[in-house]
């Protein structure tokens, strides 16, 4: 695991912890820690165009039949 994706591990984390250790709420943990990682290192050009990108759901480019 590179050194960003632990940090956003550990941020990830401590956002579970804050809130009380919910269950069920592990994807919003992590955007919200992949987000702070982001803006932490300055790196808001690395958002995706596609908000579906987000989520890991992005097809790529829809051609047109």
């Amino acid at each position: 695991m590179d050194d960003q994706n632990e940090r956003i591990r550990k941020r990830a984390h401590e956002i579970w912890e804050e809130e009380g250790r919910p269950e069920g709420r592990e994807y919003t943990h992590w955007l919200r820690a992949r987000a702070d990682i982001y803006a932490e290192d300055g790196e808001k050009s690395k958002r995706p165009e596609n908000p579906l990108d987000l989520l890991g759901l992005s097809l790529g480019r829809i051609q047109p039949a």
